[in-house]
């Protein structure tokens, strides 16, 4: 059973590796209809002894964010949304069990992500290059295509149909190559090397805030926690002059200079942030409890909106996954939420106190949770449980973080 889990895993990584996102909403059902069959299988395996009392807080977040569907607007869009979130996310942390977190089967799974994550870098390189992209230019449309590669300001996005989006899945990646590099094995440090220089260049070339933001913190997290202060320093100093160097150059550039990462544009502090950020202040004011409903922000726009213009339908959103979750599920549903983000950190701290004995476990560990705190940062910048490739991708790295504590 657990290679056929492991050939699963495999297979479901390649597939939100190389299938946009409108792919992956046309065939959304057989995805989901695959992973709830897999379970099915696995549940006989282990039985009740499946579920632990420990895992309350999964529970109580996937309750919570529930029972908004029973007084959204639009209880249909509601939930469907409910479902995209929920499903995946359960059978994906209970079929990530303890023995794909160690030995052979992690490793295979952190090479598929290494070979995919380098084929997706390698195909947004010729992206940035070129100006082209065939599966958007002949295979689908792409109303970002224009914009990012046909303008001549080109922002690649590969097999990940949104810059942002494929900037989100290199930055979950890029932890997976670092393991590969730290291996013995010269042919698989030399792929993890090759594969984290890639995830790297191109998550720059993405252009993306807060998949910078996010990179950020995941090599702050992983400097900090291993102790390398004068190395922490050194790195700090060298973004503080990209920065500096950014702010002096013409767009798409300046987005990392200090003044599009704090205030200008859509930057941290900008009018465009606090706009958002007051109108969901006046819905949790207006329903505090469970919120609008799923997906209900957009629907509801201009009924919170302050301002009398029009706003372009792709702006008509929160832009920050933690707004999006509180305005639509309320103070209940957002409570839900940050019980089950912290209950997983604390228990990946505490599993990291057991595994000093065991440097290489306890490398992986701290790998894995840089991803998921690195993805944590990215989603204050866009809605990233919308997207199905970032979505998995995030439920992935959560069953890891379960699987590698569950033997704690």
């Amino acid at each position: 059973m657990r290679y056929l889990k492991v050939l699963f895993f495999c297979c479901l990584f390649a597939w939100i590796s190389f299938f946009p996102e409108p792919v992956q909403g046309e065939f959304r059902f057989y995805t989901y209809g695959f992973i709830v069959i897999l379970f099915l299988i696995f549940i006989p395996e282990k039985g009740l002894s499946l579920f632990k009392a420990s895992d309350y807080p999964l529970w109580c977040f996937l309750i919570a964010i529930s029972i908004n569907v029973f007084f959204a607007q639009q209880g249909n869009t509601a939930l469907k949304t409910y479902l995209d979130l929920a499903v995946p996310l359960f059978c994906i942390y209970y079929l990530m069990s303890e023995d794909l977190a160690y030995g052979k089967n992690f490793d295979l799974l952190a090479k598929t992500i290494c070979v995919c994550s380098i084929l997706v870098s390698l195909g947004g390189i010729l992206e940035f290059i070129f100006a082209y992209n065939p599966i958007y230019e002949h295979g689908m449309v792409n109303p970002f295509y224009k914009r990012y590669i046909s303008s001549g300001i080109v922002r690649p996005m590969s097999t990940q149909f949104n810059p942002v989006v494929l900037g989100t899945y290199l930055l979950g990646s890029l932890p997976f190559n670092f393991i590969l590099f730290k291996q013995n094995k010269s042919f698989f440090r030399f792929l993890g090397g090759l594969g984290a220089v890639l995830n790297i260049v191109i998550m720059i070339l993405a252009f993306s805030r807060g998949v910078f933001l996010g990179l950020i913190m995941m090599i702050t997290f992983y400097l900090l926690i291993q102790k390398k202060y004068r190395s922490l320093i050194i790195f700090f100093i060298a973004l503080l002059l990209f920065v500096l160097l950014n702010s002096f150059l013409p767009y798409p550039f300046n987005r990392f200079g200090y003044g599009q990462l704090i205030a200008e544009n859509r930057g941290i502090l900008s009018g465009y942030r606090f706009t958002r950020w007051g109108m969901t202040w006046h819905i949790i004011r207006d329903h505090p409890l469970v919120g609008l409903g799923f997906q209900h922000f957009r629907i509801r726009f201009y009924e919170f909106f302050p301002f009398k213009f029009s706003v372009p339908h792709e702006f008509m959103i929160a832009d920050n996954m933690y707004l999006t979750i509180l305005a639509e599920t309320g103070v209940i549903g957002f409570a839900g939420f940050l019980l089950f983000v912290f209950s997983l950190l604390i228990k990946g701290f505490k599993r990291l106190k057991k595994l000093q004995a065991m440097p290489a476990d306890k490398l992986r560990l701290i790998l894995i949770l840089s991803a998921f705190l690195g993805l944590l940062v990215n989603a204050g910048a866009y809605e990233i449980f919308y997207w199905l490739n970032p979505y998995i991708f995030f439920c992935i790295i959560v069953g890891l973080i379960r699987a590698f504590t569950m033997a704690g």
